[in-house]
């Protein structure tokens, strides 16, 4: 019997691909750049919606109740990530506490309940095209993960003031973040809009047309849907198919250059302030570092390092590098700017370790006490500089990179005499 095969067009290279039918527990990947086309090993909607269930109940216990305590002079303080963010909202740091609120409460909580929906729109025979696209969209902001290592983080950092111990609700905490992780990784949304929208039919191998490819969903079609402005869409999700290079990397630029300028107060001003014994102390990313070095914490000092300064820094200068070789069209090997590319989009939300650091020691040392923290004006540009470089790397279009590599790879046209 012979294999039924389909056309595929890649999100990264652009190269189209003949992938092989009803495979569900194989993956397909990109003979040119090793992009997954077609996920395998991946769970059916009904177990991901268990998981999110799960998430769900959980998330309550995880998130407002107290993950770790300190011993203050027999006075028993405890933190928690709500705790955190409503201390540093209400002492006067709410925009710096919307940030935190939004990638440890409210996406988390956002990610479990869009995939629970769209196993009740299955239920209920509803097609979740806008649930689908808000599903991709708000995972590189659940940040549970982080959360967990800046727990590690702030219990090193507040040791040397009181004893501290953890609370019997960090356990529903590294549960919630190992099943989101979990889901992550199992989920698989171009599966769910194949099987929620089967009337778009795969292209044949024999197709004559060269296809496009919705970036949004992911489907490879090659019919021309026009909306009521002239605008080129897709079939399946309706995305605007329509917007050129040129808007694109407007947009990369834009962010990144007011991320840059967000980066400068961040590193100047102090971005946390610790009152012991009648002393002041008023730390910057870097002297933070070298305090925990000086502390003989060596392997806190180089999370808190990679994560707060190598990781911005260097993030920055990779998409930077990526728009200049766009722009002067670069003859650089493909392969390692692709690399770039993903080490970007991979360690971009790594650097909100800092700030989550900082609502648990809000939580955990209180203004007025024999211990007194508080927030710094850097918190809120760094804040601001990494979700702006984050914005920046999730626009930049990889195909923008292969189609100038392309170019170079094509032989010389021999004159005319």
């Amino acid at each position: 019997m012979k294999q039924q095969r389909y056309l595929q067009r890649c999100l990264e290279c652009d190269t189209v691909v003949d992938i092989a039918k009803n495979l569900p527990n194989q993956t397909a990947c990109c003979p040119n750049c090793d992009q997954i086309l077609q996920p395998g090993n991946r769970w059916n909607l009904r177990r991901c919606a268990i998981i999110a269930m799960s998430i769900l109940i959980l998330l309550p216990f995880a998130l407002f109740l107290p993950l770790m305590n300190i011993d203050l002079l027999g006075v028993q303080i405890h933190a928690s990530v709500w705790g955190g963010v409503w201390k540093m909202a209400t002492q006067g740091f709410p925009y710096t506490a919307f940030m935190i609120l939004l990638c440890s409460v409210v996406m988390p909580f956002s990610f479990a309940l869009l995939v629970l929906t769209i196993w009740v729109q299955k239920w209920l025979r509803h097609r979740p095209r806008y649930t689908l696209i808000f599903l991709n969209k708000v995972k590189q902001w659940v940040m549970l993960d982080v959360y967990l290592i800046a727990l590690a983080v702030a219990a090193f950092k507040v040791r040397d003031y009181a004893p501290l111990s953890f609370d019997i609700y960090l356990l529903p905490f590294v549960l919630t973040t190992i099943l989101t992780i979990l889901l992550f990784i199992k989920i698989a949304p171009k599966r769910l809009w194949n099987e929620f929208y089967p009337e778009y039919h795969s292209l044949e191998p024999d197709h004559p047309c060269n296809p496009t490819l919705c970036p949004e969903c992911e489907y490879t079609f090659d019919e021309r849907i026009v909306d009521g402005k002239g605008r080129h869409r897709c079939p399946r999700c309706e995305s605007n198919l329509d917007v050129p290079d040129k808007i694109k990397l407007q947009r990369v630029w834009a962010t990144l250059i007011a991320g840059i300028v967000m980066m400068i107060p961040a590193n100047i001003l102090p971005i946390s302030s610790t009152e012991f014994a009648g002393t002041t102390s008023a730390d910057s990313l870097m002297s933070g570092v070298l305090l925990f070095m000086s502390m003989g914490s060596y392997a806190v000092a180089a999370i808190v390092f990679i994560a707060s300064i190598a990781v911005p820094f260097s993030k920055v200068a990779i998409i930077l590098y990526l728009l200049l070789a766009i722009h002067y069209r670069w003859k650089h090997p493909i392969h390692w700017q692709m690399k770039l590319l993903h080490y970007v989009h991979f360690v971009g939300r790594w650097s909100m370790l800092d700030l989550f650091v900082l609502a648990l020691m809000m939580s955990l040392v209180e203004r007025g006490q024999i211990i007194s923290f508080s927030v710094g004006d850097a918190a809120f540009y760094f804040g601001a500089a990494v979700f702006l470089t984050m914005i920046s790397s999730s626009n930049l279009d990889a195909r923008m990179l292969w189609r100038i590599h392309r170019e170079h790879q094509k032989p010389p046209t021999s004159g005319q005499f």
